[in-house]
């Protein structure tokens, strides 16, 4: 999954890209009004396992940051950053439709890699 389709669906579950400092190694990214930066990426590793990291400098507690690099850059990767921000958001109250971002970065999958 791109980079661009995978900003586009953390939008969707109502996050705000930070498209001035995303790269095409990072998706940059605040949170929605009243939940805390780092008590998401918390919840997201206990409940999900999968690790997000803060922001660095002057955006360290401001934004959460999801990675495109190494073993993140698999495909894979976008669908369950995705479950695991949109589950944590619908736990902590903000109510998502994480399984279209799901259904949407699947779909970016197969459209890129057809079985067979």
């Amino acid at each position: 999954m791109r980079d661009d389709r995978l900003r586009d669906e953390v939008v969707d579950l109502g996050c705000t890209v930070r498209e001035e400092i995303a790269s095409p190694t990072t998706t940059a990214f605040r949170t929605p009004q009243g939940i805390d930066e780092a008590v998401l990426r918390r919840e997201v590793r206990s409940r999900y396992g999968v690790v997000f990291s803060s922001g660095r400098g002057e955006t360290l507690g401001k934004l959460t940051r999801i990675g495109h690099m190494g073993p993140t850059a698999q495909p894979i990767y976008a669908v369950a950053a995705l479950a695991a921000l949109g589950g944590s958001l619908d736990a902590a109250g903000v109510k998502t439709d994480t399984a279209a971002g799901v259904a949407a970065a699947i779909a970016e999958i197969n459209a890129d890699e057809p079985v067979g």
